[in-house]
């Protein structure tokens, strides 16, 4: 990967503006020369304005000369929000998103509309991983996560039902956040499963991460879902960490496995307490469950296209309709009832049957898949997505191909600001910079 921009964390920016060393225009205007001279081989954008989208004139607001990627599933009033489908080409959204707003209304410079897949599903766009074209980015945050993995914006805009934000974080080097369910409003984001949509961040940096939640969390009447959320830490963020005895999402590669290791062992030098433990064996099946909410609830919302028009439905969500409007009422039922049940024991077992802070898992079974046909494999990330518990990966290191591994952290529903400063403290011990330095040295 060769860049000649690489854009500077939020909190880089926000001190070079506050101190005068440069603008909030002159930050958008180099993030938007690197873009628009990215996009040729990146693909990370469905859409970017032909001219330069102004900054915020009062450089005083908190993300004032921040550029953002908005995931095109998420409406932008001044932009096509076209959820990569042919049957919505030219779709202009009448008002920005709830978390759009928010953005905007601190400061925030809507830069444009990163690629998705499908519906937020499995056909993948045309990006590619920001390390190597060859490998995919991940999705279905894909264009979100290799905008912010090649340095051309600090912030973008993803979405999680189950592994959306998290796997692509992970393969493209960066910083992923999926908060507690219902943090950020869904209000004006397109649904693909209402039961486990999430809205989530891609950053540089944890701190960065930490920082735009508090400026976009909280409870909006457009969705009903968004919670009244505190971000001051229910408990203090503490060290006691659980590493599982097997993966939820299956096997990981070895070279996946030898990083968890290794940072594990680190944060037990620096005063971290690593339990080995066993998840209840019921957390097993959530994938299962997970799958009965998504189809039920995608036919629900696109069965209607589905029924008009299904030569504009790729594929996999034919598939996926297919299969939401075969299952029985009782079946999606049962799948609702569990999930709440589940959700309750897990953060039971978590909190205070072992004690832990927080889950230290693998973010996908290693390193990004080779080609652009799949987008990786989810299952290390749904169960946590189908609980609604908070989830934070942080790049670790590179694998045997030079594409970057992960660690995730999983911790308690509501808890999203305790575990995010342990993550913080984790992130501090990876020498993720000094890897990075040695791959492109």
């Amino acid at each position: 990967m060769t860049k000649t921009y690489v854009c500077p964390t939020i909190a880089e920016i926000r001190a070079d503006i506050t101190s005068g060393k440069t603008s909030a225009e002159q930050c958008v205007a180099e993030g938007f020369a690197a873009i628009r001279s990215s996009q040729s081989t990146l693909h990370a954008f469905q859409y970017l304005p032909e001219a330069l989208p102004p900054a915020h004139a009062d450089k005083n607001l908190p993300l004032a000369g921040v550029s953002v990627a908005v995931k095109d599933i998420i409406d932008t009033a001044d932009m096509p929000t076209e959820f990569n489908s042919p049957a919505y080409a030219g779709r202009r959204p009448a008002q920005d998103a709830a978390v759009v707003a928010l953005l905007r209304a601190a400061g925030a410079t809507i830069i444009g509309k990163s690629v998705t897949t499908e519906f937020a599903f499995r056909h993948p766009g045309p990006t590619v991983n920001p390390w190597n074209s060859a490998y995919t980015p991940g999705g279905s945050s894909s264009g979100s996560a290799a905008a912010v993995g090649a340095g051309i914006v600090p912030l973008a805009l993803g979405t999680q039902t189950q592994g959306s934000v998290i796997r692509p974080a992970a393969y493209c080097g960066v910083v992923g956040f999926k908060p507690t369910y219902g943090t950020i409003s869904r209000a004006g984001v397109l649904a693909l499963a209402w039961s486990l949509d999430h809205v989530g961040l891609f950053t540089k940096s944890v701190a960065d991460a930490a920082y735009v939640l508090k400026l976009v969390a909280g409870a909006d009447p457009d969705d009903p879902h968004a919670s009244h959320v505190s971000l001051a830490p229910k408990t203090t963020a503490g060290r006691r960490i659980g590493m599982l005895k097997r993966q939820v999402g299956g096997a990981i590669d070895a070279a996946q496995h030898a990083s968890l290791e290794a940072l594990a062992e680190r944060l037990t030098r620096d005063g971290a307490e690593i339990v080995t433990v066993e998840l209840p064996a019921e957390i097993f099946d959530t994938p299962a469950h997970a799958l009965t909410l998504m189809s039920v609830e995608a036919a629900i919302t696109h069965g209607e296209l589905y029924r008009r028009s299904p030569e504009l439905v790729s594929a996999p969500m034919r598939g996926l309709i297919e299969d939401g409007l075969k299952c029985a009422a009782t079946d999606y039922a049962k799948a609702k009832v569990l999930q709440g049940r589940m959700a309750h024991r897990f953060n039971t077992w978590l909190k205070e049957t072992m004690t832990l802070d927080a889950l230290l898992v693998a973010p996908a079974s290693g390193e990004p898949p080779h080609g652009l046909d799949s987008t990786g494999d989810a299952s290390f990330c749904a169960p946590w997505t189908f609980l609604g518990v908070p989830a934070v990966t942080v790049p670790t290191s590179f694998g045997p191909a030079g594409l970057p591994l992960g660690a995730q952290l999983v911790g308690v529903a509501g808890n999203d600001a305790a575990l995010l400063e342990l993550a913080q403290w984790v992130e501090a011990r990876t020498d993720w910079s000094g890897a990075v330095a040695a791959r492109r040295g």
